[in-house]
């Protein structure tokens, strides 16, 4: 069966931007669409992709649909994305109305409902899809007749192919411009799906996704594709793209061993929890000797009061201490901090910057609260009616529009100003005065 995938990723970027800014959302690869992809090639199916991002326009995306014969389309949506995932529905079927659309991805699974509405979706698979979307296709290509409503099967991840970077144009990706001083060429790469933690600003919509637990791939199967990444990209850096990659212990020990043993020297950047690092401090050390360089850490506030509001599950001594810890061991910090949660104060907010302050990460990256669909933090808002965004170009976290009701925005832009400024405090007297 011949199917072409597409990316509806301009809500931030727009049109004709791939590798042509300087941003993330312009460069980066879906790998859920390219796992996706990978499976389907890999079970005898013909697959191409298109991303928005490379086109000029929908006039662009129009011809190429006008000028296709592919039977069948597949389409994945965030709920950023899912707008513009309708729109390219309602052109491939008023160009070719006999073709099958097949929507999957965050936003079917965490809102099946709405989804499920829209009649321009021939089928929708929820949930992971590297084991039901090609034995979809191959149903298709049989002649049978699929249910619309297909909930995706949990794929053994060392089982699977990896991600088929060929449907996108790497060199976008090997240009990332997305973490100051690492060298380029520099590549993504995820080892598992999920994690076990009830942050409730995303919980529970991941679970929804990937199931109740977590799971990784063996530490030898992404050694493997690392190598394979080297020799084929010859990439010099680059970041585990995993939710949370330090998850376990053991594992990360072992694959520290085997990233050495290969002769893997390349630094990398991950995702990794304040408490994790307090409690694991001999694994940091490990990770640093094997080439950890950056540690994305979501401190998220100096409140304690807020942590617990998210149900983060750590401390503000255990922020503090986490931030000691990567610095001893030549690890730099990217601190992911969260402004404006519903009910925060401006003292709390400036509790915050004084976090920041002591932590001096080398690269402070704040956003505004904002409602995740499917996230617990999501329905709070909604039963407080406290939303002042539509729920899908709402759900970006960049500190540029107003999130929820109730909040000084103008005073948290320079809350967050002055957090990066680092001092003095005579200015943060002045803001709290200019907050009371």
């Amino acid at each position: 069966m011949r199917v072409t995938l597409v990316f509806p990723g301009i809500a931030l970027p727009g049109f004709d931007s791939f590798k042509k800014r300087p941003s993330v959302d312009a460069n980066f690869i879906d790998h859920g669409l390219a796992s996706v992809g990978a499976a389907a090639k890999a079970a005898g199916h013909a697959v191409g992709l298109i991303d928005l991002r490379a086109l000029s326009g929908w006039e662009h995306f129009r011809s190429l649909v006008r000028s296709s014969d592919t039977p069948v389309w597949g389409i994945t949506s965030w709920s950023l994305h899912y707008p513009d995932a309708v729109r390219a529905m309602r052109v491939i079927k008023e160009e070719r109305p006999e073709a099958v659309i097949v929507l999957g991805g965050v936003h079917a699974t965490i809102n099946t409902r709405q989804v499920l509405n829209n009649a321009l979706a021939d089928h929708v698979v929820t949930k992971e899809g590297e084991v039901s979307f090609p034995r979809l296709l191959a149903s298709l290509d049989a002649g049978e007749q699929p249910p619309r409503l297909i909930e995706g099967e949990p794929p053994d991840l060392d089982a699977i192919p990896w991600v088929d970077r060929d449907l996108f144009d790497v060199s976008g990706e090997l240009l990332t411009p997305m973490v100051p001083r690492l060298p380029l060429p520099f590549i993504t790469t995820n080892a598992g799906r999920g994690c076990p933690f009830k942050c409730n600003f995303c919980q529970p919509a991941e679970r929804m996704v990937f199931g109740n637990k977590a799971k990784i791939r063996s530490a030898q199967n992404v050694v493997d594709e690392l190598l394979h990444l080297r020799d084929r990209y010859g990439f010099r850096s680059w970041m585990a793209h995993d939710d949370l990659f330090f998850l376990n212990p053991k594992w990360m020990l072992e694959f520290c061993d085997r990233y050495q043993a290969a002769g893997l020297d390349q630094p990398f950047i991950c995702q990794m929890r304040a408490d994790m690092i307090c409690r694991f401090e001999p694994v940091v050390q490990r990770m640093a000797e094997a080439g950890l360089a950056w540690a994305m850490i979501g401190f998220e506030s100096g409140s304690q009061r807020i942590l617990d509001l998210f149900e983060k599950g750590t401390t503000v001594e255990q922020n503090l201490r986490a931030a000691e810890i990567c610095r001893q061991h030549g690890v730099k910090v990217w601190a992911n901090i969260m402004f404006g949660a519903p009910s925060e104060t401006k003292a709390e907010a400036l509790e915050t910057v004084r976090m920041v302050w002591k932590i001096g990460p080398e690269h402070f990256s704040p956003s505004f609260f904002t409602p995740t669909p499917g996230s617990g933090m999501f329905d709070v808002v909604e039963r407080q009616d406290l939303a002042v965004v539509d729920d899908f170009r709402g759900s970006c976290r960049s500190p540029d529009e107003a999130k929820i009701r109730g909040v000084d925005y103008a005073w948290l832009t320079r809350a967050i100003a002055l957090a990066a400024a680092g001092g003095p405090e005579g200015a943060l007297a002045t803001l709290a005065g200019a907050g009371a």
